[in-house]
């Protein structure tokens, strides 16, 4: 027999035993067991030539269907209720030896996501996509990786915004890998590659735009393995999920990742319940007790999921499962019900629908659905509740763009009323919507956009309600430097719209920054006043809103605007400070040099270096004129926001 012979023997064998996935496979099976396959008859009769013609069609899949484990059926599958955006790139995976395919899709709720297939040389592909604004706050970060045991080299890949010209690999010893950069046509974000010597893992990425000015850097942390000692090889599983064991203090810890990227842990303990499961990323995997061999979960949606689970290889006395989450919403409620290898059950638990806060938990008044969301998919809901102390919490849970956006928070006596944003991607062109608790007292809400134009926001007023509740809705994607509220009888308020990312937008500016003591840099934009320690990029503090200044941030009652890196101190306060002294925990002190600010904003700029010993977490800060006299005194009591729980990043 030739090697012709001998491949489409062993195509037409493959295609005989193959049978679908699904809770009545193994009966279909067993129906169809009997029957011998006349591949081998007609495999005799058939002429060499026709024979040549044929293999390469079984081969592929078989009579010109592509499979479910084929990059190309993976595509299809993926792309059953996504829209593609721009095209289809194909890189070199030095891992496998084949192609890694990467493309961008619509979800179905709209918003942009990220996904590949993964072509494998001794295992079978897989794909997945993965939400492509989980980071909107950098400008380049991880995605996947092809890093394995056994391979000599490996490639890390990423998305980065559309202005980021160079990607670099950077090893814990300062070894650099340089990068390739790839624009895909109506993608919403570039791709970026860096490959490296799998002995040399990288620990960061170092970003600059196409003009080659430094961006900053990003972790590859959420790339990385444990710390802790692993137990034994990892597992794999079904749609390249795979899981090992990990010593830890509580018991055998185990860590789930794909593609590079983890996924989770969970501790093995005895009072693991029978089953345990996650729904993520469309997967639903976990593990289970040693005698459960199928789980069967049914969604409230209607979806089901037939699973059969793989005991583990490390003795340790469970089963384990990944397979496809049919559902296609991680937060939907659903039913696990187990079996044992006689079919009969032996656990059942009911999951409710996810919700990170309890809306009727302590709510005060009725519980509103944002304007603006309610066909996005994942209406975002506002209500009041009972905060500790007897203050009223402003809450919210929801939205599209992150699947566990929700919170509360509380006003401090110095706050500058706090404000989130969901953002709505149907439908089309989508929309960012701000909104917050809004004073009883106050006539209007302004955002104000980086070119100075002006949305006036809305008010909603629930039955029983406490307080109003402001929102503003702008075209998804414009730029927003802050907000104007107008209260009754007083001066306009300015509410800078930043995050502690916001200097990576400084970072792009043409002007240059001015130099502080201590080796740190400032730079303000609208939104934003940027730092910099030595180069590197430390915590922001608000801008000014387009058309204010920063000392419309600053008045007798909140004097300054301050924070720390790892060797500085620094801010800015009223005009005419000279100097700044701070006290700290356990009688730290430190003094800082003030002056003018370079920009005509009508602030005084400072920076020192941290003082030994220091502890911030209670720390008063004093201002002097050039005489020495006393300006002004800040010692907060309370903090400015307090959070119950974390909220949803802003860019």
């Amino acid at each position: 027999m030739n090697d012709l012979e001998e491949r489409l023997r062993a195509a037409l064998d493959a295609r005989a035993r193959t049978f679908e996935a699904g809770p009545h496979a193994w009966t279909r099976v067993m129906e169809r067991r009997p029957r011998r396959s006349p591949a081998r008859w007609l495999l005799a009769a058939l002429p060499a030539a026709l024979v040549a013609a044929f293999v390469p069609v079984l081969l592929n899949g078989g009579l010109g269907r592509n499979t479910a484990t084929d990059p190309t059926g993976i595509y299809q599958q993926l792309m059953k209720e996504r829209t593609p955006l721009g095209k289809e790139v194909t890189v070199d995976n030095p891992s496998e030896g084949k192609p890694l395919r990467i493309w961008f899709a619509k979800a179905k709720p709209g918003y942009p996501e990220v996904c590949y297939a993964v072509d494998r040389a001794a295992a079978e592909p897989f794909g997945a996509c993965v939400n492509a604004v989980g980071w909107q706050g950098a400008d380049a970060w991880f995605v996947g990786s092809t890093l394995k045991d056994g391979a000599a080299t490996a490639m890390d890949w990423g998305l980065a915004r559309q202005d980021v010209g160079t990607v670099t690999g950077v090893t814990k010893d300062g070894q650099e890998f340089p990068g390739t950069v790839r624009s895909l046509d109506g993608a919403p974000y570039r791709l970026w590659t860096v490959s490296y010597p799998s002995q040399e893992p990288m620990s960061r990425i170092r970003i600059a735009d196409v003009k080659g000015k430094n961006l900053g850097w990003w972790s590859r942390d959420a790339m990385a393995p444990p710390a802790g000692q692993p137990m034994s090889a990892p597992m794999e599983l079904p749609l390249g999920v795979s899981v090992r064991p990990y010593r830890s203090k509580e018991g055998p810890e185990l860590i789930w990742s794909r593609h590079g990227a983890q996924l989770g842990s969970h501790v093995l303990t005895a009072a693991s319940p029978v089953v345990s499961t996650t729904v993520q990323d469309g997967l639903i995997r976990g593990s289970a007790r040693k005698d459960v061999v199928r789980i069967e979960i049914s969604f409230d949606g209607g979806s089901t999921a037939s699973i059969e689970t793989r005991p583990d290889p490390w003795n340790l006395g469970v089963t384990l499962f990944a397979v496809e989450d049919p559902s296609g919403d991680p937060a939907e409620g659903y039913r696990t019900v187990a079996y044992d290898a006689s079919g009969k059950e032996v656990w059942r638990h009911d999951e409710p629908a996810k919700r990170s806060l309890d809306e009727t938990d302590q709510a005060v008044g009725e519980v509103m659905t944002l304007p603006g969301t309610e066909g996005s998919g994942r209406p975002m809901r506002v209500w009041f509740r009972e905060m500790p102390g007897g203050a009223n919490g402003f809450c919210y849970s929801g939205g599209v763009d992150s699947w566990a956006a929700s919170g509360c928070f509380v006003n401090g006596p110095d706050d500058s009323h706090p404000f989130q944003r969901t953002t709505t991607y149907l439908p089309d062109p989508g929309a960012d919507i701000y909104f917050g608790p809004a004073g009883e007292d106050w006539e209007s809400v302004d955002a104000v956009l980086f070119d100075g134009r002006r949305v006036r926001a809305s008010f909603l007023r629930g039955t029983g309600t406490p307080h109003p509740v402001w929102h503003v809705s702008v075209p998804l994607g414009t730029q927003v430097g802050g907000f104007v509220v107008k209260a009754k009888g007083q001066p306009d308020r300015q509410l800078p719209e930043y995050d502690k990312s916001c200097g990576r937008q400084a970072a792009r500016s043409e002007t240059a920054p001015t130099t502080l003591p201590a080796g740190v840099t400032a730079l303000v934009q609208p939104g934003c006043a940027a730092f910099w320690e030595s180069g590197e990029m430390v915590p922001a503090l608000p801008g000014f809103v387009p058309g204010g200044k920063l000392s419309g941030l600053i008045d007798a009652e909140r004097p300054v605007r301050w924070a720390h890196g790892d060797k500085a101190w620094y801010g800015y306060a009223l005009a005419g400070t000279a100097k700044v002294e701070i006290r700290m925990k356990g009688g730290v002190t430190g003094t800082a040099e003030a002056a003018p600010d370079p920009w005509g904003q009508g602030v005084a700029l400072f920076a020192a270096a941290v003082p030994k010993g220091s502890d911030f977490g209670t720390s008063a800060l004093t201002g002097y004129d050039a005489g020495g006299k006393e300006l002004w005194r800040y010692d907060p009591t309370t903090p400015r926001v307090t959070a119950t729980t974390t909220p949803a990043p802003r860019s």
